[in-house]
């Protein structure tokens, strides 16, 4: 209860410093896909876009061009396999790729624990264990462990935690 209402004081406080509006959301896209090109070619024409109803989270958009991408707003992926099973195009397959092909980062300008402030707000939602902390400060994401979920990402009051496709030239 106590961590909850932190989380909430110090988000509330973080609100006037990154505004309400969010840069352009990067072009993230569901797991179980090893064929980004698959995307483009077989989406666009997909009728239900299922995989975005499906999704359990209501993580995924559809983008202007028809291909489904993950928002990270308010949740991150479970990997609960629901957009996998929805998917009627055969883009994303159940190919064992339980992980998003994306990387996850800390700018330290903006994290509140890298200027002394006990914040642990994004390791809290870490299923991988994935961030750690140097001493009580300095959190640090292991990239070997990461699957780029996104669950630290709407938790962070100070809007510290960015994403980015590691599929660069392809998307």
């Amino acid at each position: 209860m106590v961590d909850e209402e932190r989380r909430g004081f110090l988000t509330s406080l973080s609100s006037a410093i990154k505004g309400e509006k969010r840069e352009s959301d990067p072009v993230i896209r569901p797991p179980y896909n090893s064929d980004p090109n698959l995307f483009h070619r077989l989406c666009p024409d997909c009728e239900t876009k299922s995989c975005a109803k499906v999704c359990e989270e209501e993580i995924i958009a559809i983008a202007e061009d028809g291909t489904p991408k993950l928002l990270f707003h308010e949740k991150g992926c479970t990997f609960c396999e629901a957009c996998l099973k929805g998917c009627e195009p055969g883009v994303l397959s159940d190919i064992a790729i339980d992980y998003i092909h994306a990387k996850v980062e800390i700018d330290v300008l903006k994290c509140m624990a890298w200027h002394q402030t006990i914040c642990s707000s994004c390791k809290d939602p870490c299923l991988e264990d994935a961030i750690a902390f140097l001493g009580l400060f300095r959190p640090e994401i292991a990239a070997e462990k990461c699957t780029g979920c996104g669950w630290c990402i709407p938790v962070c009051p100070a809007d510290a935690i960015t994403i980015a496709s590691t599929r660069k030239g392809i998307e």
